[in-house]
């Protein structure tokens, strides 16, 4: 038997490769989720009738959505798409006025 294995390092060091695979899922899923959303964005637009009748917490949700997916492509540099996000927010804003 190896009297330098230690029980409690192996889960600690099991703990941190699960944490560290969980927080790479987690990054995957939210990428995942900006991306399906400008792509219905970019196809479809915001719908005045649609934005009209939300609810303010529905509003304030898809602001802070739309906060997320613009500084995730400002981190990307991808300014074509900021543009269309920015473009959205604005829409939305609109609303609350």
């Amino acid at each position: 038997m190896d009297d330098d294995f230690n029980f409690d390092d192996f889960m600690e060091e099991s703990e941190n490769q699960f944490n560290a695979k969980l927080e790479e899922w987690k990054e995957r899923m939210m990428v995942n989720a900006i991306e399906t959303n400008y792509e219905k964005i970019a196809e479809n637009g915001l719908g005045d009738w649609h934005l009209r009748n939300m609810t303010t917490e529905e509003l304030e949700n898809l602001c802070n959505t739309l906060k997320i997916m613009l500084e995730h492509y400002e981190d990307l540099e991808e300014y074509e798409k900021c543009k269309v996000v920015f473009d959205c927010m604005k829409k939305v804003e609109q609303v609350f006025v």
